[in-house]
């Protein structure tokens, strides 16, 4: 959770480096071409709110970013009610620590749908936890799980939050809680890992390290904090 995304750069360099490998080649000159036509259709068709969208999305898979981050505001701004691409975009926005994601998660607060008021509490809370602010970043997490109860990230934020703040048995309780909802979140147990080795409990840490890496053979995090314990 909380991943920073990586911006990623095709330069003449890297395009001459690529051709080297036939299959890379032909991957560079796919993507290149997808790009090329996405710029002609938005060319020809700037106001279609579903073309954005798509080339947005189509961006970020990509691994670029800011395009995607600048083609989701111009479709808000084409069309402001549109929730899933107003949540998408203030997700981004937080991980990469801009405060424009207050902006979009306060107005997102104010929706009388629960689950898209729960989501702008949550954008404010990765915002405040992203840079720094774990206590008002429980306090967003807390409010958004207010507005919907079942919203499992929420408490995952929650707990690591907690965790950092050094309250490791409130974040365990948090755990417990988004555990109930979703028992196959391998976040869960990894968190709930970290924080049976704070209290040194390193059996159970080491349990839930192992199941972390069940339900998602390539965590990363469980991997490295699994290979330290058997040191």
């Amino acid at each position: 959770m909380r991943m920073l995304f990586l911006f990623l750069a095709m330069g003449l360099s890297t395009f001459f480096y690529t051709s080297c490998d036939g299959k890379k080649s032909n991957e560079n000159l796919s993507t290149q071409n997808d790009r090329d036509s996405s710029l002609l259709l938005l060319e020809k068709y700037p106001d279609s709110v579903e073309l954005i969208n798509q080339i947005a999305y189509s961006a970020l898979e990509l691994g670029d970013t800011t395009r995607s981050i600048q083609l989701l505001s111009q479709s808000l701004g084409l069309k402001l009610d549109q929730p899933e691409v107003e949540n998408q975009l203030g997700f981004l926005l937080a991980a990469i620590k801009s405060e424009q994601s207050l902006l979009i998660a306060t107005r997102m607060t104010h929706s009388e749908k629960a689950l898209d008021a729960a989501r702008g509490h949550y954008i404010k809370g990765l915002f405040y936890a992203n840079t720094g602010n774990d206590k008002e970043a429980i306090r967003s997490f807390d409010s958004s799980i207010i507005s919907n109860f079942t919203f499992t990230d929420a408490y995952i934020e929650k707990a690591i939050s907690l965790y950092h703040s050094g309250e490791i048995n409130k974040a365990i309780d948090a755990l417990s809680k988004a555990m109930d909802l979703d028992s196959k979140n391998p976040d869960v147990y990894y968190w709930l890992g970290l924080c049976l080795e704070q209290k040194k409990d390193t059996e159970k840490a080491l349990a839930y390290y192992q199941e972390t890496l069940r339900l998602a053979p390539d965590h990363e995090g469980a991997t490295t904090s699994l290979n330290n314990l058997k040191k």
